[in-house]
């Protein structure tokens, strides 16, 4: 793209499309980005039925989590540059069709061997989504625009953990774990006929024709060759590398709470499945109202920040409202922890999960629209290195969520979480405000 090119004075560009086509993009590019987590969160409260079937123990069913998200942080290193290879929308397609397959696999599986392979199948294919999403909100919306639209492709993504163990908890109690994989085989099954019918290709090159297209196979090839470590070497950018270390470990800390909550609320308040899943409504609150109201002041503070600097806009006033969201999770981390401890009446420690959800999500949503906006030609690869590090951390905390809690209780492991959040925090985004513009202008 030239220097003087106008996006604005280009019919073609999707910038340019009207508000209900970009609306319409949006919303399946959230339900697909939804997919993701969803997927990774909705057995979550069948845990235990599904260990008992399998006759295993609970640490070897809780790294089908973890793996899952492992896969969650692998496959968007492949995603994301084949997007830009091939285009966004048959990325979706592709990926939706081979989760739909996967799914049902899962749910006909009698023997772990074949559960556990195809549920990491099934992660490369549901986080498509969750890789190609920042893309194609960057593709299709203005700088000015793009606070709001991340805020509700992001709420596609966390109300997936959000919702989905409430859902699942409910469907495991009265129709049974197998049912969860069946309902989830209708949803893609759904989602893939969305994404051929109403998904247009957002990826837009200006001069396009003028590119010579290849002449044979070999040359064909050629041009769909990629890096998938490449997305990694935007880490070696400082700006990214450490502010997505805060958000990563938080996102850390949130799958530990989420993965052990099951067994947490069995112990302590004798809940049932069904119930148990209804806490997670608590979170589910936090996440959605945190990704909402970041959205909602993200871009009205970006914007005032811009007019004080004499209308030059300075990509890092991005991360101002971030401090907003910090003791949300602080005083929520510490307080939940205690109330379990001690413990009292169930709704004191649901309260504070949502603070610590709100908290979360309010900073997660704040950095990414901050990520994307800073790196808006290589949109889908700094979301995909972003969602590798959230992931991995997600990975670490979920696999070893049983031997922290057994190993330092309830009060002591969520002071944890309180202390090492805070840590990363107040140490990593002051550096990224004071010194990012000068390290991506030497980038540049």
């Amino acid at each position: 793209m030239t220097d003087e090119y106008d996006y604005k004075q280009d019919p073609h560009n999707p910038m340019n499309w009207p508000k209900s086509k970009k609306l319409v993009i949006l919303i399946i590019v959230s339900m697909n980005s939804f997919m993701g987590y969803f997927s990774s969160a909705v057995y979550m409260p069948a845990t235990n039925d599904i260990r008992l079937y399998f006759n295993t123990n609970l640490t070897l069913i809780n790294s089908t989590i973890a793996l899952f998200l492992l896969m969650n942080a692998i496959a968007p290193l492949f995603w994301a540059p084949l997007s830009e290879r091939i285009g966004r929308r048959w990325v979706y397609f592709v990926a939706m069709v081979l989760y739909t397959v996967c799914t049902i696999i899962c749910g006909i599986s009698t023997n772990l061997g074949l559960f556990f392979a195809f549920r990491l199948l099934q992660g490369i294919f549901a986080c498509a989504g969750q890789a190609v999403g920042g893309g194609s909100v960057s593709d299709i919306f203005e700088p000015h625009e793009r606070g709001k639209a991340m805020s509700i492709y992001i709420l596609g993504t966390i109300l997936g953990p959000a919702i989905a163990p409430m859902i699942g908890g409910y469907i495991d109690q009265y129709l049974g774990w197998r049912w969860i994989f069946y309902i989830k085989t209708i949803m893609g099954g759904v989602l893939t006929i969305l994404n051929f019918l109403f998904l247009k290709e957002t990826l837009y090159v200006p001069n396009a024709e003028l590119t010579p297209t290849p002449s044979n196979f070999r040359e064909r090839l050629q041009s769909l060759k990629f890096n998938p470590l490449g997305s990694l070497e935007l880490l070696l950018q400082p700006e990214v590398a450490i502010i997505s270390l805060p958000i990563s470990v938080a996102f850390g800390w949130f799958y530990f709470l989420v993965t052990i909550l099951p067994q947490t609320y069995s112990n302590i308040y004798q809940f049932s499945t069904g119930t148990i899943g209804l806490c997670y409504l608590a979170g589910g609150i936090g996440n959605t109202s945190g990704s909402i109201f970041a959205g909602a002041i993200s871009d009205r503070l970006y914007a005032r920040a811009t007019a004080k600097n004499n209308g030059i806009a300075i990509k890092e006033n991005r991360l101002q409202p971030i401090y907003i969201g910090i003791p949300f999770m602080l005083v929520g981390a510490v307080l939940y922890g205690w109330f379990l401890h001690i413990p009292v009446h169930f709704m004191g420690p649901l309260v504070c999960y949502t603070l610590v959800t709100f908290g979360t999500m309010y900073t997660i949503t704040v950095a990414n629209t901050y990520l994307v906006d800073s790196n808006h030609t290589k949109a889908a690869s700094v979301v995909s290195v972003n969602n590798f590090t959230r992931n991995t951390c997600g990975m670490i905390f979920s696999l070893t969520s049983v031997q922290i809690r057994s190993s330092l209780g309830d009060g002591w492991a969520y002071t944890l979480m309180a202390l090492m959040t805070l840590l990363f925090y107040v140490a990593c985004v002051p550096i990224v405000q004071l010194f990012g513009q000068k390290w991506r202008e030497r980038n540049q």
